[in-house]
């Protein structure tokens, strides 16, 4: 245990830095692991784009008996597809990157204070070189072109640490990192308040390249051997207390190892294509960081103080694997897989090179202490024969010879991430004739790497050149392809109306990545566009189980089998569909209940309305869906879709008709009869829509002729279909047999002689006014004259019996009103002229009383016009008579 937890005998100070330090590599191997999750999605998101799409329903519909009148109207459908954004940097990046570093970097300049001067005087002097090839000046701190920053930063970081070295090596280590950690922030403070660079963090990361690729390089290659010492202790630890040798496991397990390096290698390289899936490099890499911690001491202990453990060893050792794991986070957060690669090709060509020299070192050193079934790894760097400087110089020459295989393909590689990353700085910085240049200049060292082809796609993209964008998807595909790349190019094939292509596209990404849910989606609604519903339907299917979002393809499913389903098929999938709470999922969700002529009560998702009331396309079809859908028990949309057509002008004439929906079956109907009338007669492009619904909603109040003169001009079979409907209600039944005949034919002969039967047998629309006629004759009281006048307005005999009662209530203006409001639509039901009439003469006034009087001898037939007058004339003549005595 005292080795495991070696850090328990330290002082207090070193086991509290330890245990930050420790900290601080663990949120740095997590800010790694996430990047490493999905690098190309760290910078290419996956945006949803939406289409809106209509198809006929029918919301209106008059009943019949066993037949019914409705006409279409348009019901809204959304479909969604992804599209790859273009590439993008993420701010948090760079500075949880810079975080890791700059900690890193501190432990490892204070471990450099504690050992001798050589070593000392060494390390700081390669840190100033790098810091002159950092390029500084370019933060623009002291001015354009300044080199005062770089200045600045080696007084205070040469100074510090010499101070610590050459006249304080009584301070422990925590004092040193606590001396080199402030300078490296008054070294943060300077460029962020400072830098003129718009973009510092990202400014300094970029040119500090190669300070970060050396340091993580060397930790690889430092850290190389250790899984190799790892299987030593393996296979030695448990064996020697047994009493057995460990040699011929240790051999073993070796060889696996070494011939799974060699697989990963010649696969890297190209050399076989076995298309098996090998371990990770990551995985090796992070393995030898982890065990190197407790491996590196025993190393360190064996320079016999040249390099103690405690006050050094540890602190440069987890400071070299904290800058690594924060520069290989960088790399992967910023999908620059040109350096990832390079990354792999040491972690493996360093393992094993160094793991093969490695193996030759333990067995020709202790291979009589294997035979003597001793515990090897407690001697393993106390080397009998041939020395581990030796076998490390052997072992990085191994290195180099595998690297100069490659013709230097990894050198070229990380030259190429270099520019890639100029170029990812100036396109962020909106500069992209530059960033194209150091783009392509990385092409020039790597062309096949995706990260410049996707990045110079981006631009073309940016600048509307879709040709450019379409040649660097393609080239992004060759080597390295993605999802993303694949969508983009078949996106642009689309837009420029090359189908098939598109198609292929999809096809191709699909065979390298056959359960992206993305590609699924997307290949499955091209197949949609062309009417081809079973592959259409087998795409979508496989999406909704693939997809990180699966209520897209839910939502196209939805769309899809709407356009192409019949009413059985429709109504079988509405019960084995599970709801979702997705705003473009619920909008296809109303579309289907209108086509099924399902109007049930729904609630209203609040979502769809932005705070800033620009509607986008799921919102505006569940907006217009709902409306429609759900106009019998919610008026709230009569009130709101008019004040959202007026932040949404290009939108306003679907989202006032919708609007009228609800305020006809909920809320004023004499207002949407006379809005949509308005409309109607303009004359416009959506007249006929306008006229059709017009003669439907009158049908339904009972206003035939009304109905008839609306229906005369709407073209097609339903304005036939309604007006003879009209006529035959309106006991015209000769017109209604013309009208029918003229669309009778041999298909439709049978259908046209049932409506005729339907017609012509007495049979009237069941009206929700007669239920409520019979409520307000039982049971007067105002609420239910209330609710019986809104449902029909313009009925005669509830508007008559309303204003007797409102008479009685010496209510005299609000009956007046009424009676008023219903001879706007239905001005020849002498029962409203009674009531204007007597109405008038409550009210004194005599001419407009004369003038009802006079349409009721018109309208009425004898036997009622003596009833009314003998309630009329008494009454007017009482007002004269007072009239002449006044």
């Amino acid at each position: 245990m005292n080795d495991l937890l070696f850090w328990k005998v330290w002082s207090p100070s070193e086991r509290r830095m330890a245990v930050g330090a420790f900290l601080v590599l663990i949120l740095g191997l997590v800010f790694l692991i996430v990047q490493c999750m999905d690098p190309l999605g760290n910078v290419v998101r996956w945006n949803v784009v939406s289409e809106l799409s209509e198809t006929t329903a029918v919301v209106d519909v008059l009943q019949l008996g066993q037949w019914q009148y409705g006409i279409s109207i348009p019901t809204h459908l959304v479909t969604e597809s992804f599209m790859s954004s273009v590439m993008e940097m993420n701010a948090w990046t760079v500075y949880l990157f810079w975080i890791g570093a700059l900690a890193g970097l501190s432990l490892v300049l204070a471990a450099l204070t504690t050992m001798t001067r050589f070593w000392y005087l060494a390390g700081t002097i390669l840190f100033i070189l790098f810091l002159a090839f950092a390029r500084l000046e370019t933060l623009r701190v002291f001015g354009s072109e300044s080199r005062l920053l770089f200045l600045a930063a080696t007084i205070l970081y040469g100074g510090v640490s010499y101070y610590f070295h050459a006249f304080r090596p009584d301070l422990g280590i925590s004092t040193r990192i606590a001396g080199i950690t402030g300078v490296s922030l008054v070294l943060v403070v300077l460029v962020a308040l400072g830098s003129a660079s718009t973009v510092p963090a990202l400014t300094a990361a970029v040119y500090s390249f190669p300070l970060w690729l050396v340091i993580t390089l060397l930790f690889l290659l430092v850290s190389a051997t250790e899984i190799m010492a790892g299987l030593v202790w393996l296979t030695t630890s448990g064996q020697a207390g047994k009493g057995r040798s460990g040699l011929v496991q240790f051999i073993v397990i070796s060889v696996l190892y070494l011939l799974l390096l060699l697989l990963i290698y010649l696969q890297n390289t190209r050399q076989i294509d076995w298309n098996v899936t090998l371990v990770n490099p990551f995985y090796l890499a992070l393995a030898a960081g982890i065990l190197g911690i407790w491996g590196f001491r025993r190393r360190a202990d064996s320079t016999q103080g040249v390099l103690p453990f405690r006050s050094t060893g540890f602190w440069l050792y987890m400071g070299l694997f904290i800058v690594a794991a924060s520069f290989c986070g960088l790399m992967a957060g910023t999908a620059n897989d040109p350096v990832l690669e390079t990354l792999e090709d040491a972690t493996v060509e360093g393992q094993l090179a160094m793991g093969l020299l490695f193996l030759f070192y333990v067995l020709v050193n202790f291979y009589e202490v294997f035979q003597q079934k001793l515990a090897v790894y407690k001697v393993l760097y106390k080397p009998l024969r041939f020395g581990l400087t030796q076998t490390r110089l052997f072992g990085f020459a191994g290195v180099v010879v595998l690297i100069s295989i490659q013709r230097l393909f990894p050198v070229n590689q990380a030259i190429a991430g270099y520019f890639n990353g100029l170029g990812d700085l100036h396109a962020t910085t909106e500069e992209f004739t530059l960033a194209e240049q150091y783009y392509k200049l990385a092409l020039q060292q790597e062309f096949q790497n995706h990260k410049s082809n996707y990045a110079l796609a981006s631009i073309a993209l940016k600048q509307g050149d879709r040709n450019a964008a379409a040649y660097y998807f393609r080239q992004a595909l060759l080597k390295n392809p993605s999802p993303q790349a694949y969508a983009g190019l078949s996106g642009i094939l689309v837009q420029e109306n090359l189908f098939f292509d598109a198609v292929y596209s999809l096809q191709e990404g699909l065979r390298r990545f056959p359960a992206n849910g993305e590609l699924l989606n997307n290949l499955g609604m091209l197949y949609s566009k062309t009417n081809v519903a079973d592959s259409a339907y087998y795409y979508l299917d496989l999406a909704k189980a693939n997809a990180a979002r699966p209520e897209i393809p839910a939502t196209n499913l939805l769309a899809i089998l709407a356009k192409s389903t019949d009413s059985g098929l429709l109504d079988s999938l509405a019960t084995s569909t599970d709801k979702r709470d997705y705003l473009s999922w619920q909008a296809n969700w109303l579309a289907v209940q209108n086509l099924r002529q399902r109007f049930s009560k729904e609630n209203f998702h609040s979502e769809a309305v932005p705070k800033d009331s620009l509607l986008s396309v799921s919102s505006l079809a569940y907006l217009l869906n709902y409306a429609t859908n759900q106009a019998r028990f919610d008026s709230l949309p009569a009130a709101l879709l008019p004040k959202l057509a007026v932040k949404n002008p290009v939108l306003s004439q679907e989202l006032s008709l919708a609007a009228l929906y609800p305020e006809f079956y909920s809320g004023n109907k004499l207002r949407a009869l006379e809005t949509l009338s308005g409309w109607a007669a303009e004359e416009g492009e959506k007249s006929n829509l306008y006229h059709k619904i017009l003669g439907h909603w009158l049908l339904q109040l009972g206003l035939y002729d009304q109905a008839i003169e609306a229906l005369s001009v709407v073209e097609g079979i339903e304005g036939t279909i309604g007006m003879a409907v009209a006529n035959a209600l309106s006991d015209k039944k000769e017109v209604a047999v013309i009208l029918l005949d003229k669309i009778q034919d041999n298909e439709q002969k049978a259908a046209v002689e049932r409506l005729k039967q339907t017609l012509f047998s007495g049979v009237k629309p069941k009206s929700l006014s007669d239920s409520l006629l019979a409520v307000i004759t039982k049971s007067p009281d105002p609420q239910n004259f209330d609710k019986a006048v809104r449902a029909n307005p313009f009925d005669a005999r509830i508007v008559s019996a309303a204003s007797e009662f409102y008479r009685g209530k010496k209510q005299i203006k609000q009956a007046y009103q009424l009676v008023l409001n219903a001879l706007r639509y239905n001005e020849f039901a002498p029962e409203l002229w009674e009531q204007y009439a007597l109405l008038s003469l409550d009210q004194g006034l005599l001419s407009q009383a004369g003038e009802g009087e006079e349409k009721v001898r018109q309208y009425a037939l004898p036997a009622g016009y003596q009833r009314f007058m003998t309630r009329y004339q008494p009454m007017r003549a009482l007002i004269e008579k007072q009239r002449a005595a006044f």
